[in-house]
């Protein structure tokens, strides 16, 4: 940090003071036009080449700072020299020491009896070395450093030396941990890892459905580039619990995670009801995630790598009981390993999806593509993309769906389909742009899909050609006005974008019906479909439609810190069938999506759809959320979710609240309510009080928790959070999970 902010310093050019004056020689070959000097007394000895300030200096290059009551500089060593209760200002930055010293031929600096912070430690140290070149080590001798933001912290680590490796780790040697004056803690040598999620957390409290419970968890370096995190975990309804974690930090997604719980109550649910006996599972449970990418190498460009997302249980509840944040997320994880190789203009891959747990409606396949983006056709202006890929594809009932029970309308019984399929698609775009105004994106397509190799017996092999072209306008307007300005809702003049737009689309297939039971098909969703085919995931879902979308796009821009802010949009569209691919419908519903944020203390989103006729397939949606802080003590949210007639998803009417109010400096309340309009039930309640308690924030309270079937489940949290870190923290969680931070 002292080197940064030193560095743009060191760029002598010229020394000008206001109450004397210093002018260098030419000879050094800097340029010294920003630079300048303001001292009581100064002076440069032409004949060494020495510069010198005393008496309140004050040193100003553009936005950096520097007081000292000494100031040398020698043009022949280069060497800089401030002196003498030292402060540099930086932006909001401030460091203070006794003495800096920095070479502008080697880059190295040099600090001693340094005080700063770098939030949000605070720290100060004897002698402080940076020395030349990125990512070299940085020392600090005899240093101390803190969270605590006062002059008497209430805790502290000291060390005799403590070196920095630039995005790599901390190396503290001596260290003490002491609270006040007294040392808890010794460690002769210790290495933290930069932004590792190392140290002992626990996480004490009582459920309705665990009972007493405490989850202890350390984590630990294995080296640079992997962290390991130990679980014990002890439920006294469910018995003791352990598990390993192991965290790839180069890699968003890598790591392996390991729990086992010899459960005493297996068939107690998360809401304390009783399973069936059918559907208890064995009392030892386990649940294995390993998410891994492995490089493997390889010539001519591009990269060549294996995924692994592998995700193994011991039954369909132990996340529901054990993991229940990951649960709501995703109960069904997927099982998936692929091969990929890149090149400049796409990807070859192969994809297995398998089934290690066997109850989950799934499918598995074993499939190969090759993916061509979008690829310029020499100068003619049009382009090309392509996806070919072929495998053999197997549908899963597993034990949580009836369809094995579903009828056809002939009073055949549904059957899973496992059939080979070979699919491929071109497309040709041509974008254009007329009188410089109106963007023109025609595109036509041709497809071919053929499916053999079924398992049901009298099912005969057959293929599907297809064809699509469509094509999509757009163009924009916009109007400036500074003088609108309003500082309650943060308007500092306002620009309006409006973009009409329509995209055509039609495409023509042999439409696959009869005994065939399609693995790519429609899910329910209350969205509009894609009806751009390369982007058209349901595959074997492909069929004729002939669709418009047309819609307007508006966004209203500000000016904020300096650049474009994104003040409100509004996003208006719809559909409309010449030919359904679904339903039987001539309109879709009326879609209207809002985005408006004009100040910190008020923001605002919704999704609302409207149907436009009146049939079977009508609904109704609307999705909205808010935040308002009304005044500085007091803040609250407020979303809602409504949804009415659609033909698969059921009904919903639900109401969530969230309040915090501060009661002075060092207390708050806390409240959140979830209520399901549609059934009159309040789902959902907690309560907290918190408490400043100086480096850290104390909170204690209690929720109530109603599945709508059974007691409800009760829950009581403590938790003490590092200000500092606020996702650090030792908390009684009122949504408990097998390991903290999940």
């Amino acid at each position: 940090m002292v080197k940064n902010l030193l560095a743009a310093l060191f760029v002598l050019v010229s020394v000008v003071g206001a109450d004397a004056q210093i002018m260098l020689s030419d000879q050094a070959g800097l340029d010294t036009s920003n630079l300048e000097i303001h001292a009581d007394v100064s002076d440069f000895d032409h004949a060494t080449g020495v510069a010198r300030a005393s008496g309140d200096v004050i040193v100003k290059l553009d936005s950096l700072t520097i007081e000292s009551q000494e100031f040398e500089f020698s043009q022949a060593s280069g060497m800089i020299r401030a002196s003498g209760d030292v402060r540099l200002f930086k932006g909001e930055q401030v460091i203070n020491a006794e003495e800096i010293f920095y070479n502008v031929n080697t880059k190295e600096v040099n600090a001693s009896h340094i005080r700063s912070a770098l939030e949000p430690f605070y720290y100060e140290g004897e002698k402080v070395i940076v020395p030349e070149g990125e990512g070299r080590p940085i020392t600090m001798e005899n240093a101390t450093i803190t969270t605590d933001d006062s002059p008497n912290p209430d805790y502290r680590i000291t060390a005799k030396k403590i070196t920095v490796h630039p995005e790599s780790r901390v190396v503290i040697r001596g260290a003490k941990f002491k609270v006040g004056d007294r040392t808890v803690m010794a460690l002769p040598f210790y290495i933290q890892p930069l932004n590792g999620d190392v140290g002992y957390k626990f996480t004490p409290g009582w459920s309705s459905a665990w009972g007493g419970y405490v989850l202890n968890q350390y984590g630990f370096a294995l080296n640079d580039d992997h962290i390991a995190t130990a679980k014990l975990d002890y439920r006294s309804e469910r018995g003791v619990a352990g598990g390993l974690d192991i965290k790839d930090r180069r890699s968003r997604f890598g790591g392996l995670s390991l729990y086992y719980i010899q459960d005493k109550s297996p068939q107690t649910r998360f809401n304390g009801q009783l399973r069936p006996a059918n559907a208890t599972p064995d009392n030892e449970r386990y649940r294995v995630n390993l998410q891994h990418r492995v490089y493997v190498p390889s010539t001519g460009g591009g990269d060549f790598y294996v995924d692994a997302d592998i995700n193994a249980r011991s039954d369909r509840y132990v996340d529901e009981d054990f993991y229940p944040n990951d649960f709501r997320i995703d109960p069904k994880p997927d099982n998936v390993v692929s091969v990929t190789r890149t090149f400049d203009r796409g990807e070859a891959s192969v994809v297995g999806r398998f089934d290690p747990n066997g109850y989950n409606h799934t499918d598995t396949r074993l499939e190969g593509a090759l993916d061509i983006i979008r690829t310029p056709l020499g100068d003619s202006g049009a382009y090309y993309s392509g996806l070919t890929s072929y495998g053999r594809l197997d549908e899963q009932l597993g034990e949580d769906t009836n369809l094995g029970n579903w009828t056809d309308a002939n009073g055949n019984r549904f059957s899973p389909n496992s059939y080979n399929r070979f699919s491929t698609y071109h497309e040709v775009l041509f974008p254009q742009t007329v009188d410089g105004w109106l963007n023109v994106v025609p595109r036509a397509g041709i497809g071919y899909r053929n499916y053999s190799n079924f398992d049901i017996a009298g099912l005969d092999s057959f293929d599907s050609a297809t064809y699509h072209a469509g094509i999509d306008l757009s163009f924009k307007l916009s109007k400036r006005d500074a003088s609108v300005q309003n500082e309650l809702f943060g308007i500092d003049g306002l620009m309006h974008v409006a973009q009409p737009y329509l995209n055509y689309s039609v495409t023509g297939a042999k439409e696959i019906n009869g005994r065939f039971a399609a693995v790519d098909r429609y899910i329910p969703t209350t969205r509009l479909r894609s009806i751009d085919l390369p982007t058209f995931t349901a595959v074997d879902a492909i069929s004729d439609w002939n669709v418009l979308r047309g819609g307007i796009s508006n966004r209203w821009y500000t000016r904020r810190n300096g650049a474009n802010y994104k003040w409100l949009s509004i996003d208006n569209y719809l559909e409309a069938y010449f030919e359904d691919p679904e339903f039987d419908r001539q309109f879709s519903n009326f879609y209207t999506d809002i985005a408006w944020t004009p100040v910190s203390w008020f923001g605002f989103r919704t999704t609302a759809q409207l149907p436009i006729e009146d049939n079977q397939y009508s609904f109704t949606e609307l999705s909205s959320f808010a935040h308002f802080m009304p005044v500085d003590d007091f803040r609250f949210s407020i979303g809602h979710f409504y949804l009415s007639g659609h033909e698969t998803i059921p009904d919903a009417n639900l109401l969530s609240f969230n309040t915090y109010t501060r009661l002075g400096a060092d207390w708050g309340v806390s409240t959140g309510h979830r209520y399901d309009i549609e059934n009159s039930q309040l789902n959902y309640q907690q309560y907290a009080l918190h408490k400043d308690l100086g480096s850290w924030v104390g909170r204690v309270g209690g929720s109530i928790r109603n599945h709508g079937v059974g007691d409800p489940e009760y829950g009581l949290f403590l938790s003490l959070t590092l200000k500092a870190f606020p996702k650090v923290s030792i908390p009684i969680d009122y949504q408990p999970t097998g390991g903290l931070g999940l």
